[in-house]
């Protein structure tokens, strides 16, 4: 046995140079892999939400001034609003309300995602049908949807049916194109490359053209569960005073401006927290598979 053989790397030494890195040679422990990038990320989402924070309190603070200001007749104070909000809560008007109304959403988004995005992928993909249907989307983005509801409410009546339709109009045309869209992005040499290492169609799409296209679909369901919200409240606004846009209704009828601001306001939470926690789900499949950029 050679001496070179005999010889071990001690702690610290490179393996087979028997050089120590400078920290082993001052006695420090070895960096952490990525803490400079942890605090960078903490830092940066402190940022975030400090900005976030100082807008939200710049709108209460206007608002309130606003309310206090006129005395609360056209433009109820913030802490008024709040109050007349806890006040709903608890005699149970409001939370039926929400319930009556989120029935619509709660049917008609989820089915304007499992319709728009394959119709989407299809549009995208497969160029004989693109140009026969996308024409049809593009018209239904053109039109306003205000304009539609009547006939929808003459056609089903004054139903639930009737509420998901309309659910479904807001939606689901911004689902489909936006995933239209996602699917186009795609590089065409990846796909190409995977299809030369002998990858089937269905390998194709689950391996490349959907991790490619995942942050554009995911902004379009975000945007589309918003033109959800929307379409859930305006019918109710104008033709069927149901749920929470039966009390705008009401509330404005009696010029009751604390309760109607409280509606308002409870409608933007669920609107935020909604959209919250589709950005959350998008973040949570995004680290699963690998898409996040730190």
């Amino acid at each position: 046995m050679t001496e070179l053989d005999a010889y071990e790397a001690q702690p610290g030494e490179i393996a087979g140079l028997g050089e120590s890195p400078p920290e082993a040679e001052a006695g420090l422990p070895p960096p952490r892999v990525g803490r400079r990038a942890l605090r960078r990320r903490s830092r940066r989402a402190l940022a975030v939400w400090a900005i976030r924070l100082v807008a939200v309190a710049v709108v209460v603070g206007i608002w309130e001034w606003l309310g206090r200001r006129d005395g609360g007749v056209f433009v109820a104070p913030f802490s008024t609003t709040v109050r007349h909000l806890v006040d709903l809560w608890r005699n149970g008007s409001l939370g039926t309300a929400m319930w009556r109304s989120n029935e619509a959403l709660l049917i008609g988004f989820p089915i304007s995602a499992v319709v728009g995005l394959p119709l989407g992928f299809l549009l995208g993909r497969v160029r004989l049908a693109d140009r026969g249907l996308s024409y049809f989307l593009d018209v239904a983005l053109v039109i306003p949807m205000i304009a539609i509801v009547p006939v929808i409410i003459v056609a089903l009546g004054l139903t639930l049916t009737a509420r998901v339709v309309v659910v479904i109009a807001f939606a689901l045309p911004i689902v489909a194109l936006n995933a239209r869209a996602a699917v186009r992005i795609v590089e065409t040499h990846l796909i190409e490359m995977s299809g030369a290492f002998g990858a089937s169609r269905l390998q194709v799409w689950r391996t490349v053209i959907v991790p490619s296209s995942f942050a554009p679909v995911f902004t379009g369901l975000r945007v589309g569960l918003a033109h959800a919200i929307s379409g859930m409240i305006v019918i109710e606004l104008t033709l069927i005073p149901a749920g929470l846009g039966g009390l705008i209704v009401q509330f404005r009828s009696e010029f009751a401006a604390g309760d109607l601001y409280a509606v308002t306001l409870m409608i933007l939470i669920e609107g935020l927290v909604l959209v919250g926690a589709a950005h959350a789900i998008e973040r949570l499949v995004a680290d699963r598979l690998g898409k996040t950029d730190g």
